[in-house]
């Protein structure tokens, strides 16, 4: 059986979990209203020109993305365009395509500029509720277009146990290979501090991170290179310093390849392929799942069944780096009251991070499918607790490790 996943990060939202699966479904194309459609593109005119965020936020759909952060992430990169890049007027032209839940239209889009070029003109995507999902404009400011051909970029090796993505890596000058874990649960990278003070490594900040059962400061390294095969670096990137990193790695790396190409995890030849954004032609067949990331990570919505009763929905962290199937976090079980749905706890424990421990309960679930076609039944789930440090409501509900991942 073949196994491998891939990671559409803006361009077409989604995981594709492939397996031996034969069918593929398309859904019917979607049709919209003109006058509607008009209507919309009147608002996010004023919006623009009146630099209007509440009422420009008004007509984002929940997928809603400039580049590869979804809203409200992607405010940081819709904010300098209000300053900066006014838009004046929107206009529609035609329709263009439809394909699954959304259609896209060609629209002309002014710009208040002492330019040569105050007019360009762009695709908008909507979805069935008239609500913008994309604007090709604002992804083009920011160096990614939807419309350009994909290409393969680099493919780079990695080490599978069964537990852990392990990649060979090299930083700045030296020639070390280091062993990092592929953590798509973490937005970013992260060494220890006894391997940052061996390279001299400049710390040029700090910041709060968050962790199980609370946050920790840490320091901050910038402007480091990369280098994932002897042709292939990711350039100037940000580096967390932890006190320890412990599991046997030498450092975590997180979506800094899910946020820059589109990432295919070939567990069958043990290999990570990184294709460029854009228009990304996938010939096999499998089970396409939409994804999100509003937070800077990666989620999938996840329907949970503890004890063969009550569907629960939820949005669970894809978390390549965790070493376990399922986990549901505190407020979430709080919320559904699973503890008390029948579930029959068969271990007590308890989960370490940085420090901070959480009592959790581990046992079986009756089922838990991220679509129709993709259930997982009788599988381990772990439980979290609640704790004194908990917050009223948790978001996301919970994270699917590399256990279920990899099945």
């Amino acid at each position: 059986m073949k196994k491998w996943i891939i990671l559409f990060m803006s361009v077409t939202l989604g995981l594709l979990f492939c397996t031996c699966k034969t069918g593929e479904k398309h859904a019917a194309a979607l049709t919209l209203d003109e006058d509607s459609v008009r209507l919309v593109l009147q608002g996010l005119s004023t919006g623009f020109k009146n630099k209007d965020i509440n009422l420009l936020q008004n007509y984002f759909s929940e997928h809603f993305s400039i580049s590869v952060l979804m809203w409200p992430s992607a405010r940081r990169f819709l904010d300098p365009v209000l300053a900066n890049n006014p838009i004046e007027n929107i206009d529609f032209v035609a329709t263009d395509t439809s394909f699954n839940d959304m259609v896209t239209v060609k629209v002309k889009v002014k710009i208040k500029t002492a330019g040569d070029k105050p007019e360009t003109e762009s695709v908008i995507s909507f979805d069935k509720d008239y609500k913008v999902v994309f604007i090709d404009y604002l992804d083009r400011l920011y160096g990614v277009s939807r419309y350009s051909v994909s290409e393969q970029k680099a493919v780079i090796p990695f080490e599978f146990d069964g537990k852990y993505i392990i990649i060979p890596l090299r930083l700045n000058d030296c020639n070390t290979v280091f062993r990092f874990l592929l953590d798509t649960g973490a937005d970013g990278m992260a060494i220890g501090k006894t391997l940052s003070d061996s390279l001299n490594l400049s710390i040029t900040g700090s910041q709060y991170a968050g962790v199980v059962g609370g946050q920790m400061r840490i320091d901050i390294s910038s402007g480091n290179t990369v280098h994932l095969t002897d042709t292939f670096s990711l350039k100037n990137q940000k580096i967390a310093v932890f006190e320890n990193m412990g599991n046997g790695h030498d450092g975590i790396i997180g979506l800094n390849l899910a946020m820059n190409y589109i990432t295919k995890i070939d567990f069958d030849r043990k290999q990570i392929t990184l294709s460029t954004f854009g228009d990304y032609k996938y010939e096999g067949t499998g089970e396409t799942v939409k994804i999100k990331n509003r937070y800077n990570v990666i989620t999938v919505a996840g329907v949970l069944n503890i004890a063969g009763k009550e569907d629960v929905n939820g949005e669970f962290i894809f978390d390549s780096g965790a070493d376990y199937y399922l986990i549901a976090f505190s407020g979430f079980v709080r919320k559904n009251r699973l503890l008390l749905t029948g579930f029959k706890p068969e271990n007590q424990s308890a989960t370490v991070s940085m420090g901070h421990s959480t009592p959790v309960f581990e046992g079986k679930a009756h089922r838990f499918a991220l679509s129709p076609d993709l259930v997982f039944t009788d599988i381990p789930v772990t439980l979290q607790a609640s704790t004194s440090k908990d917050d009223d409501e948790k978001t996301p509900s919970g994270s699917i490790g590399i256990e279920l991942i990899q099945n």
